[in-house]
């Protein structure tokens, strides 16, 4: 082996490691920890049955939040219109337990994104228990060194 090949190998062998041991890497699997659990207080909101008062904690507060939920026609845009959709949405309920599995996360800088799974089961006040299986996309913003829900997508898997 050439004194040359040598070096690059040795040059891009020392590049790697100062990647793996620098604050890029730490930064990253610490921030998609604080989505983890900007994820799971979301999911918690979500079996909170009340006046929106729960999810408004983790939302971010802004004109451009957006939310479409497997059975919605339109999307609800601003904080405002999420929260009457909240209190609306929540009263026929008796009981919601919805989780996110098979979850893929994702972030860049001040935004970060998850795709995968809802499942569970809710039931409304007027009828059976029923199980729920969704494809959802959800977006997070950092504000404030805190994680928040920004964006939420979820749409019926077909059986």
């Amino acid at each position: 082996m050439n004194r040359r090949r040598l070096f690059n190998i040795g040059a891009i062998a020392a590049l790697g490691l100062t990647l793996l041991t620098g604050n890029g890497v730490a930064q990253q699997a610490i921030d998609i920890d604080g989505v983890k659990a900007a994820s799971k207080a979301f999911y918690e909101a979500l079996a909170i049955l009340d006046d929106g008062t729960a999810m408004e904690k983790v939302w971010v507060r802004a004109p451009y939040t957006t939310y479409a939920g497997p059975f919605n026609k339109s999307v609800t845009v601003g904080s405002e219109a999420l929260k009457k959709m909240w209190a609306e949405n929540n009263k026929p309920f008796e009981k919601r337990n919805i989780s996110i599995t098979d979850a893929h996360i994702y972030s860049n800088g001040n935004l970060a994104w998850e795709m995968g799974t809802e499942t569970g089961e809710s039931k409304r006040k007027d009828s059976p228990a029923a199980t729920n299986s969704n494809l959802v996309t959800n977006v997070y913003e950092k504000v404030g060194g805190r994680w928040l829900m920004v964006s939420h997508h979820a749409q019926r898997i077909v059986q």
